[in-house]
């Protein structure tokens, strides 16, 4: 199930935890050294190109480094549950190891994997986790809907970031 697209579509970038915190884990990509990566990314938040889930946020909420506070800064990129993301991720479930499942549900503190695999799917929007693909992951799990998902890496590429 997914939203009307407008006439004129655009890549829409949907970004897992792991590849925001690793936007600044040591090494890192930090803002006085890396303008231009901070600049294109809120630009293409601006534009809605680039989004992620309210659950991503949630869970990098714990933390108190710089990529909170540029979450916080930049909140509107994270999207609410909604009734079609529910229905997708009714889909995504399936998709996923039972004990696993089980497992990640009762652990204290949210899971935002499943949501952000159903927002990517709602909006089209390709995947950015620096993930492995392995069971049960965003990588795996994507792969059983066509989801194409990309590296912190490629997707710097794939935005046309130049050093």
């Amino acid at each position: 199930m997914r939203k009307q697209k407008g006439l004129f579509p655009i890549s829409i970038y949907c970004i897992d935890t792991s590849a925001l915190i690793n936007i600044i884990k040591y090494p890192g990509y930090p803002r006085d050294i890396f303008p231009t990566i901070w600049e294109k990314l809120e630009d293409m938040v601006k534009r809605g190109e680039f989004i992620s889930h309210i659950e991503v946020y949630k869970e990098i909420e714990k933390r108190d480094d710089e990529i909170y506070h540029w979450c916080k800064q930049n909140k509107n990129m994270f999207k609410d549950i909604d009734d079609f993301q529910i229905a997708e991720f009714e889909k995504v479930k399936t998709q996923y190891d039972h004990y696993y499942w089980n497992k990640e549900i009762k652990r204290s503190g949210p899971w935002a994997d499943p949501w952000l695999i159903a927002l990517s799917i709602c909006e089209d929007g390709i995947l950015v986790t620096d993930e492995k693909n392995s069971p049960n992951h965003i990588p795996y799990i994507a792969n059983h809907f066509n989801k194409h998902y990309l590296n912190l890496i490629d997707f710097f590429k794939k935005i046309g970031i130049k050093y």
